[in-house]
């Protein structure tokens, strides 16, 4: 592991984001890089690996009931150094417990925190232990207290919609996004793709901003306003013993593997209703198979790789 002499580095990810709302804030995690020995940290500190979970990362609307605007599955294996973002379209049908199909996002509104988790676990047949919930405030604010983050925008993004106070107006090309004009950037959806066309700006939003903090070099000088930022901005169950075991594991992050899915599908109409029909059994192909993975799985695979490759030499 990499260590800095200089001084502690902070690592803040909005792991959440909108992503939601971001990484996590684990999308919001703090991992940082202490100046000492890795061997002296584990000893000292008691660190061991974070245990394979599943975190749901939810980015609010500002309607009434709060509705999931953008919903982020972020998985963390320590087995094989991965994470998993798995995006999940705000109109995907689904069936909530108790109340038939309907869209994702109306299960949080309906049920909260709560009914949202029930929903992607049956789903998905998985369990998803914490959550994390982001507001529009918190976001940029974070954002702000960042510098900003630069990114190519790839055509005029213009929309209004007066009912949700939105406003959107960014010009093409490569440009600082500051809060406001970051929070438009991941709302942006009127366009021939949809929600799936914003997930994908959302995605690259992520990298750009993930680069960002792991590349600068003032980021602790802001380290204040940033923890004052996510204050009232954010609600998560996430325990203080699995924060610390996290913190410590990402301030490797540079190391790891991180991979972006959107949950499959297609669009469709149901009684004149335009919904995203997920592929769930991909989809549970995907999850488990990530979450499962060990080690020695990749190992093998590895090792069988290479002998096929010798085989037909």
């Amino acid at each position: 592991m990499k260590t800095n002499k200089k001084g502690w580095k902070i690592f803040y990810i909005i792991l959440g984001f909108f992503l939601g709302l971001f990484l996590l804030f684990l999308s919001t995690l703090l991992g940082f890089r202490i100046p000492l020995r890795w061997t002296v940290i584990k000893e000292v500190m008691g660190y061991s690996e974070p245990e394979n979970a599943f975190i749901l990362v939810v980015g609010q609307d500002s309607i009434e009931p709060r509705r999931s605007d953008t919903i982020i599955l972020v998985g963390i294996n320590s087995q094989i150094d991965e994470i998993l973002l798995f995006s999940i379209p705000r109109d995907s049908r689904l069936l909530v417990p108790g109340r038939g199909y309907d869209k994702v996002n109306h299960s949080y509104a309906q049920g909260g925190i709560g009914l949202l988790r029930q929903t992607l676990e049956s789903a998905l047949g998985i369990k998803i232990p914490y959550f994390v919930e982001v507001d529009y405030e918190g976001f940029e604010k974070v954002i702000d207290a960042l510098g900003g983050v630069e990114i190519e925008v790839e055509k005029p993004l213009k929309y209004v919609d007066r009912a949700q106070d939105l406003y959107i107006d960014i010009p093409a090309g490569k440009q600082l996004l500051d809060g406001e004009k970051a929070l438009q950037y991941v709302r942006f959806r009127y366009d021939p793709l949809g929600d799936i066309g914003r997930i994908k700006r959302q995605q690259e939003f992520l990298q750009a901003l993930l680069s960002k903090v792991d590349n600068d070099p003032l980021l602790l000088a802001r380290l204040p306003q940033l923890i004052e930022s996510t204050r009232g901005a954010l609600t998560t169950n996430l325990t203080s013993d699995y924060l610390k075991q996290l913190i410590m594991w990402f301030q490797g992050l540079n190391e790891r593997i991180i991979k972006m899915e959107t949950m499959p599908g297609e669009s469709i109409y149901v009684n004149g209703v335009s919904y995203w029909e997920p592929d769930l059994e991909t989809s549970r192909e995907i999850v488990q198979k990530f979450f499962f993975a060990r080690r020695e799985d990749i190992e093998n695979s590895r090792e069988d790789s290479i002998g096929q490759e010798s085989g037909g030499e």
